[in-house]
Formats: C-alpha cells, sequence, structure tokens
C-alpha cells in the first residue's frame, strides 16, 4: 500500500501542472486574504475566518482535478490489472490512493502555515490571537478534503476517462457542499454545516463522526464499483 501512497505523490509533484496549481493556489489565496475587499486587514481581527471560507471552494474543484486519474487512468490504461495481480487487496489499493491524495492536499497546505504566523505578528499585543479557532479551521478544512477525495475518487471509479471523471467529480462535490445549504431538512447530512461547526474550534463529537461516517459510506460504494467491474 506504501507503494500506491508514493506513486500518488509522486505524480503530482513531478508534473509542471500540479506545480501550477499550487503556485495559483497560493497566489489566490494570498489575493484574497490580504488585498482583495473583505480582507483580514480590513476585517480587523487576528483571525483566518476569511480564508477558511474560500478554501472549500478552491478543493473543491482542485480535488477532481488531483483525484481524476486514479481510476480512470488505471482503467483507461489497463494497468489496473496489473495491481490486482498483486499480493494486496483491492480495500488496500483504495486507501492507498485515498491516502496518497490526502498526503499532497497537506502538503499544499503546510505552506498556509506563513498566514498563522502572519496574523500572530499584527495581533496585538504579538502572538495574541485565537489558536484554538485557527486549529479547528484546519482540522475542517481537512475532514473536507478528505470527504472531497472519497467523491472524487468514486467518480474516478465510475468511468474510464479522466476529463469525465473531473466533471463527475466537481458535480459530487457541489451537490454534497452546496445542496444540503439550500434544503433545511439536509442540514444533518450537510457538509457544509459540519465543516462550520469544527472550523469555529468546537471539536463536537457528532460532527467528527459524520465525516468518518461519510467517508467509510463512499469508500465501500468505491469498493462496490470496482467489485461490480471486476467480478
Amino acid at each position: 500500500m506504501w507503494v500506491i501512497i508514493q506513486k500518488e505523490f509522486k505524480a503530482f509533484f513531478s508534473s509542471f501542472i500540479g506545480l501550477g496549481v499550487m503556485v495559483a493556489f497560493y497566489v489566490l489565496l494570498s489575493l484574497y486574504v490580504w488585498y482583495l475587499t473583505g480582507n483580514i486587514l480590513e476585517f480587523g481581527f487576528a483571525e483566518l475566518t476569511v480564508f477558511f471560507d474560500l478554501n472549500p471552494w478552491f478543493f473543491l474543484f482542485f480535488i477532481p482535478a488531483l483525484a481524476m486519474r486514479s481510476f480512470a487512468e488505471e482503467f483507461e490504461l489497463k494497468t489496473f490489472d496489473l495491481l490486482r495481480s498483486l499480493p494486496i487487496s483491492m480495500e488496500a489499493i483504495t486507501l492507498g490512493k485515498l491516502l496518497g491524495l490526502f498526503i499532497v492536499v497537506m502538503v499544499v497546505l503546510l505552506p498556509t502555515g506563513v498566514f498563522v504566523y502572519s496574523i500572530g505578528q499584527l495581533g496585538n499585543p504579538i502572538g495574541n490571537y485565537d489558536a484554538s479557532l485557527v486549529a479547528g479551521g484546519y482540522i475542517s478544512i481537512l475532514l473536507l478534503c478528505f470527504s472531497f477525495i472519497s467523491l472524487s475518487c468514486l467518480a474516478s471509479a465510475l468511468v474510464e476517462k479522466q476529463a469525465l471523471a473531473f466533471v463527475l467529480g466537481v458535480l459530487f462535490n457541489f451537490v454534497c457542499w452546496q445542496v444540503p445549504q439550500e434544503l433545511p431538512y439536509l442540514e444533518s447530512i450537510s457538509l457544509f454545516e459540519h465543516y462550520q461547526v469544527i472550523s469555529k474550534g468546537v471539536l463536537e463529537l457528532g460532527s467528527i463522526s459524520f465525516f468518518v461516517g461519510f467517508n467509510l459510506v463512499f469508500f465501500a460504494l468505491i469498493q462496490l464499483r470496482l467489485w461490480l467491474k471486476f467480478r
């Protein structure tokens, strides 16, 4: 499984597209956080609400682009048959792909620690910022990103063309993120609702359990899809 994790990791960082997306991510975030209307300096508080409000929308598109090749490319090139011939279970293959993509997301987020340092320096006195709010924000975005990864990998497992996998991944992410916000009776299964709870620094057991259950469901759906395809 570790080999699969490394493969997913290297596939992103060895491509110019991956590095270009990272640069675009940092530039856009910097503009929104520090320069455009509604930025941190205008807000007047040492916190990163703007940063955590914007992140989901970026990853909603970025993660399908990252995950579209996970299964679709393997199916198209017939290399998934080679993976199946190795002494590794289908569950371990899927988990390896999910974790590989998740590690990529964590590495992409790592340099944003500069924002945390910056608001600490701008606080009065220096270092005066709500650390629990920042920690909750990072935990919530990581949980949300793993959910987007599960959805995008399911999209990739359903088709054999990467472009179609990307479109489906964006659609799945958008539906699960946005639609429950418009329908009050779906709040209990809303990614947005549980993301908001944790991003406020409240590690509520119900919200964490929701994310765990959500990802287990889509992990099972990916397994079902693979079983139906290769039975």
